[in-house]
């Protein structure tokens, strides 16, 4: 008989020889199969796709939407974010790589076998999903073509090309998605468990082509087809978006509802319950809820940072019940409550802007228009426009202010002696007391704050906790930081905003000469102790300082009138050409014929009015006016105007060289850098010959004369108006230039001993740099053992490479190596500098980090300096 242990031996080596043969790839048997297939499962193709789901929770997590505009259906990392699911995407890639490498079944020429390892291809598809959200779109294509060319007779092939008009979207290459969306549109092979995923992603395809309506019908679809509920409530909350751009409000609200109930993700339920408010379009035991809820959500820690959005809900629901204090009450605290979000700051000050806009409030809403700006993103839909009514704004007000600096200056100059010295004196007085208090509360202030201090750490004492375990004392801090320096967000260096602010403050008021330096700069020396003299006329407590500005001579008093006179036209302009408002405009007129009955704007006010009054229906006072010209000027060009239309539109053709005197006087008023006249002149020229052919040459003018009175910014808007509205006359090439020269960079010197180029085309070898100081080089090897760890967790697809070269006798470089593209170094280098500890031992400014093609490195190598070539790279590359 045969022993049990020479069977059990015999087993054991058929086994052996079994499992020895299955581990051939290039045998196409039953055996080999199942264990390849069952490896590549279990060992690569599981654990890779575990961590790709990882990678996509963390993008999640990571990724703030832009919900003021309609959401992508899908989420993708920004440029600046992707860095941050690089590990698991690698690690991804790589446990597929291996997978492919030794797992897939070929034949004897070493070609594979399609579909004999069943998970191979699933390994693809999983490599190139990984590649695209890395935003590795070329590799992520090439993956996903030889998925679906390699494995046609299977279902994987229409998952691959649904992939690829995916990537073909995110690159901007819609042409190539219409082709795919065509073919897989009229296949009727695609498996049903696709379609959701087709469907999505036609709509995604809808959404770069700005076919809303069509983007519309294939969610729907999608809806239908697709099992996960927070995807669905992504599209619901999409289509609601759509509806509510549409202005199909109960659409909208409707599909917010469907969001809310469809399990979303946390950010998004509170963006679906602040959109559905925002709409206020239940009925009222539904909108008495909808209050409820959003008052609820004001108390929880959990919504500190969108307590701004939640005042904003129901300040609009405020609004819309009619109560418009409450409302204003709520956006200011809005406003307030401002932590981390900019745009919805922005937001509610253009509420609060355009509310004092209707009201006619226009000094205040010019005020909100301006706080708007400063929080503002520059690629905010429709920032032009509200940059153009602040700017209009901006004249009325300071037009406004003229009228009310030059009346309240010769009602002064017109007081006997006696009064003025009294009226001077009271405000020296009040200046000085105000001063007083001001300081008192400076010193009650910090007297409260030192005291609060003192209790904060006696309670958390006598709790027997830390501060900062504490949390009725770690809120009682957090109140007093943001009373003392606001809102600012958790950095570095939090408090040098205020110091930039001073600086800046500083340096305008010693141009301006109202600085102490420059007091004492321009005062003179007294011969006693060498101290220096103070100005009078700059000293506040002294009444020359009030006295210099008064109309006191009769020269004086001649130029505050004409300065009246010239506020009251332009602000009745503005009134009636850019804000529309007829009756501030004709009350601005009425005032300026009262006060100055034989102003040098008489005829032209005249008409001004006749047609301000026409526009009113006010025929009683617009045929007063018109009869005023056609009786008392019946040669003026206003009477034959008002006479005969079709004449005097017969005539326009005699009227140029008045246009060319007008533009001549308003050419010689810029030459005078009178530029106040040059904008009263534009404005003459666009109401009485409008679309004239000097109409380009006067808007330049205009353009000149507000950069010269209004700013650098104003400036630059009233330029680029001129380039798009005159892009045919050689006024555009006048303003392009101008604004070229505004917004170079500066440009560092260049040393008269440098004579290097570096050149900006594209390579196929990339560097990346670490240029040390030579007395740091006892710290590099830690720095390369951060690096070496790091390139192996998150960068191990690039096989990246380090070297220490030299560049002179005091610079060391550090040079990883190599990228094939400049996409990937500029990926590396984004990731490092997010990274703040992996340089934290090197001396602040003892090193400079960059990147570079292998051309240029050469170069600069050569060149034996670094400076010009960071300099470049600052000016070319960042």
């Amino acid at each position: 008989m045969v022993s049990t242990g020479k069977i059990f031996r015999l087993l054991s080596l058929f086994i052996l020889v079994s499992l020895w043969q299955s581990c051939t790839t290039e045998k196409n048997t039953w055996l080999i199969r199942k264990f390849h297939t069952t490896c590549t499962h279990y060992n690569g193709y599981f654990w890779g796709k575990l961590s790709y789901f990882e990678g996509l929770d963390k993008l999640v997590a990571s990724h703030k939407e832009d919900y003021s505009d309609i959401l992508p259906v899908y989420e993708y990392a920004e440029s600046n974010e992707v860095s941050t699911i690089f590990p698991q995407m690698d690690r991804t890639i790589k446990k597929c790589q291996t997978m492919i490498e030794n797992h897939t079944i070929t034949d004897k020429n070493h070609h594979e076998i399609a579909d004999a390892n069943r998970y191979t291809k699933y390994c693809y598809l999983l490599m190139a999903q990984a590649n695209l959200y890395k935003n590795e779109y070329i590799t992520s294509l090439d993956e996903l073509d030889y998925t679906a060319r390699e494995y046609k007779k299977t279902p994987v092939r229409f998952e691959a090309m649904i992939w690829q008009i995916r990537a073909y979207n995110q690159m901007g290459a819609v042409s190539k998605s219409e082709e795919l969306i065509d073919y897989l549109k009229s296949n009727t092979e695609i498996p049903k468990k696709l379609n959701a995923q087709l469907y999505a992603s036609i709509a995604d395809y809808y959404t770069r082509i700005g076919q809303w309506e069509d983007v519309s019908k294939w969610l729907k679809k999608a809806i239908e087809a697709e099992k996960d509920k927070r995807t669905k409530a992504r599209y619901y909350f999409i289509l609601g978006q759509i509806s509510q751009r549409s202005g199909d409000n109960a659409k909208s609200y409707d599909y917010y509802g469907k969001t809310l109930k469809s399990n979303p993700t946390p950010d998004l339920d509170f963006e679906a319950t602040i959109f559905r408010a925002l709409l206020f379009m239940g009925g009222d035991k539904e909108n008495e809820k909808v209050k409820k809820e959003l008052t609820k959500m004001l108390k929880p820690t959990k919504y500190i940072d969108e307590r701004d959005q939640i005042y904003y809900a129901l300040a609009k629901i405020a609004m819309k019940e009619g109560d418009t204090a409450q409302g204003i009450t709520l956006l200011n605290k809005s406003v307030r409550a401002s932590t981390t979000n900019p745009l919805q700051k922005a937001i509610s000050y253009l509420d609060l802007a355009n509310f004092n806009f209707y009201k006619e409030e226009y000094v205040r809403s010019k005020k909100y228009f301006d706080s708007t700006l400063t929080s503002l993103p520059k690629k905010y839909r429709g920032r032009d426009s509200i940059v153009a009514k602040k700017e209009n704004l901006q004249k009325l007000v300071t037009y406004l202010d003229i009228i009310t600096f030059q009346d309240s200056v010769q009602r002064v100059a017109k007081m006997s002696k006696a009064d003025m010295d009294k009226y001077i004196a009271d405000i020296i007085s009040k200046e000085k007391q105000a001063e007083a208090d001001k300081k008192q509360k400076e010193l009650d202030a910090q007297n409260s704050a030192n005291n609060a201090n003192g209790n904060t750490s006696t309670t958390a004492a006598a709790n027997g906790k830390w501060y900062f375990y504490n949390p009725s004392a770690l809120q009682q801090g957090i109140n007093e930081f943001n009373q003392k320096w606001g809102n600012r967000p958790l950095e570095d260096d939090w408090r040098r905003s205020k110091k930039i602010a001073n600086a800046n403050k500083l340096a305008l008021d010693t141009l301006s000469g109202k600085t102490d330096s420059a007091k004492t700069a321009s005062a003179k020396t007294g011969s006693k102790g060498g101290k220096a003299l103070k100005d009078s006329t700059k000293d506040k407590y002294n009444a020359a300082y009030y006295m210099k500005n008064l109309p006191l001579s009769d020269a004086k008093m001649k130029k505050s009138v004409d300065s009246l006179i010239d506020a009251y036209y332009n602000a009745g302009a503005i009134y009636k050409e850019y804000l529309h408002n007829y009756r501030k405009s004709s009350a601005e007129f009425e005032e300026l014929l009262s006060r100055f009955p034989d102003n040098k704007y008489k005829l032209l006010v005249y008409y001004e009015l006749y047609r301000i009054y026409t526009a009113m229906h006010n025929d009683d006072r617009a045929n007063y006016y018109k009869n005023l010209l056609l009786d008392k000027y019946p040669d003026s060009q206003y009477a034959k105007l008002i006479r005969d239309p079709a004449k005097y539109a017969s005539d326009r053709e005699a009227s140029k060289q008045e246009i060319a005197r007008l533009y001549t006087a308003t050419v010689q008023s810029y030459d005078a850098q009178n530029f106040l006249q040059v904008l009263n002149n534009c404005l003459q020229a666009d109401s009485l010959f409008p679309e004239n052919e000097l109409t380009p040459k006067f808007a330049y003018l205009h353009a000149i004369a507000i950069g010269s009175t209004q700013g650098i910014e104003a400036y630059k808007t009233a330029l680029t108006r001129v380039t798009v509205m005159y892009p045919k006359d050689s006024v555009k090439f006048l303003a392009q230039s101008i604004l070229d020269y505004l917004n170079r960079k500066p440009k560092a010197a260049v040393a008269k001993d440098t004579t290097v180029t570096y050149s900006s085309a594209s390579d196929s070898v990339y560097l990346y740099v670490l240029l040390v100081d030579a007395k740091e080089t006892q710290k590099i090897n830690s720095i390369k053992a951060h690096l070496a760890d790091m390139n192996s967790k998150t960068f191990s697809q690039d096989n990246l490479q380090s070297e220490e070269i030299f560049l002179n006798a005091n610079q060391l470089m550090i040079v990883m190596k190599t990228f094939n593209s400049i996409d990937k170094v500029k990926n590396y280098y984004q990731f490092l500098n997010a990274d703040g500890d992996i340089f934290s031992k090197l001396t602040v400014n003892s090193y400079q980090v960059f990147y570079t093609t292998q051309a240029n490195f050469r170069i600069m190598f050569n060149h034996k300096k670094a400076d010009e070539y960071l300099q470049f790279f600052r000016e070319k590359l960042l």
